[in-house]
């Protein structure tokens, strides 16, 4: 039971460090494509203009001063923010309808709006709040913060589809078969005690996984060195006990079975890096408290 407990802890260690890789290449894809800039764009489109042909609405509130200082420029283009409060987005939606004039005219500019559906979405928060200035305001921050949570959950469907992408290239750049590295684990005492190691001081050196907070703009400078310090590193730690790369493989010997094992290796490898850094921490984690509460092996 110990050695089963410590193989799969070697094992979800080197599942973490190649997850921390991709989380970190995923910041520098982000940030290059103002993905999360894109995603909040998006999800105000769809609270904006769901009906509309010609995105007036969305226009006039990207126009808007305090949206513009939200956004950043980098060279002659901007970007959109990427992440905006409730509060901020309910002033500026107040401004773009009422442009300047008082809360008593809020009716009447709502009937102006192009949009069909946000006229009545907001035309039904005016009623239930009475015409009442401040609940009229808490009512579009709620919906605000309900679309945000939706849009969230988009933003971590689409970027799970890119870390299964991200996995699988890594999978293949280290050689990193997670069928073959339990394999190593379980036949090798050595590596795996070299490895549990590693995974111990991993853990016991930090109180919890730092991920990196959100690029506000597309400067790679950061990413990049955390990029370079993950290879040459923490990868570079496990890479020569586990015999990862293509260095030591003998081509004259790999048979059609072997492809098809290494294709199986690496596609569960691709799909373990998609659950993420934090699900692999906390797991090792948990594991190793429960090994280091036993009797440890001789």
């Amino acid at each position: 039971m110990i050695g089963m407990l410590q193989v799969v802890i070697g094992l979800i260690f080197v599942l973490l460090l190649l997850s921390l890789l991709a989380t970190t290449m995923m910041e520098l894809v982000a940030s290059a494509f103002s993905l999360r800039g894109r995603n909040l764009e998006k999800a105000l489109r769809n609270m904006l203009a769901s009906t509309e042909v010609d995105d007036q609405l969305v226009a006039a509130f990207k126009d808007n001063a305090l949206y513009k200082q939200l956004s950043y420029k980098y060279g002659k283009k901007r970007y959109s923010p990427s992440y905006l409060s409730d509060r901020s987005f309910q002033s500026i939606l107040m401004e773009t309808i009422l442009n300047g004039e008082g809360f008593d005219r809020i009716e009447e500019r709502l009937d102006t709006l192009p949009d069909a559906d946000l006229k009545n979405v907001l035309k039904q928060f005016l009623r239930e709040s009475e015409h009442d200035v401040e609940a009229f305001k808490g009512k579009v921050r709620t919906w605000y913060n309900d679309v945000m949570d939706r849009a969230s959950g988009w933003y971590k469907r689409y970027t799970q589809k890119i870390l299964v992408g991200m996995g699988f290239f890594i999978a293949v750049v280290f050689n990193a078969d997670t069928l073959a590295i339990y394999e190593r684990l379980e036949s090798d005492p050595e590596t795996l005690q070299q490895v549990l190691t590693l995974a111990e001081d991993y853990v016991n050196g930090k109180d919890g996984l730092e991920i990196a907070p959100p690029q506000m703009s597309p400067e790679f400078d950061a990413s990049l060195r955390k990029l370079e310090f993950m290879i040459n590193d923490q990868i570079e730690s496990v890479k020569s006990p586990l015999g990862l790369g293509w260095k030591n493989v003998d081509w004259s010997e790999v048979t059609w079975y072997d492809v098809v094992l290494k294709l199986l290796g690496w596609t569960v490898t691709a799909l373990a890096v998609s659950l993420g850094a934090p699900f692999w921490f906390d797991l090792l984690r948990k594991l190793v408290n429960i090994r280091s509460s036993g009797n440890k092996p001789e």
